[in-house]
């Protein structure tokens, strides 16, 4: 799917932010399987990355476990 691709992209330019409003504007629009995992992925790569990492993305590690809190709500609910 190519929204996995754009995500891809914006984590290896450390714009998670970015990323994450991509994410969740896609799932508002298509909440299939297929995007559920994307999501899951898309949060795993961001759990693996250091906190220094995560920040120079202005990002953070209670950012990436809320999102996932957000994305297991979201797909709980279909």
């Amino acid at each position: 799917m190519r929204i996995a691709i754009i995500l891809k992209g914006l984590v290896l330019k450390k714009e998670y932010n970015k990323a994450e409003n991509i994410l969740f504007e896609e799932i508002e629009k298509n909440k299939s399987d297929q995007m559920h995992k994307i999501a899951l992925d898309f949060y795993e790569v961001l759990s693996e990355k250091s906190n220094e990492e995560l920040l120079e993305g202005n990002f953070t590690k209670e950012e990436v476990l809320q999102g996932l809190k957000d994305i297991e709500a979201i797909f709980n609910k279909r």
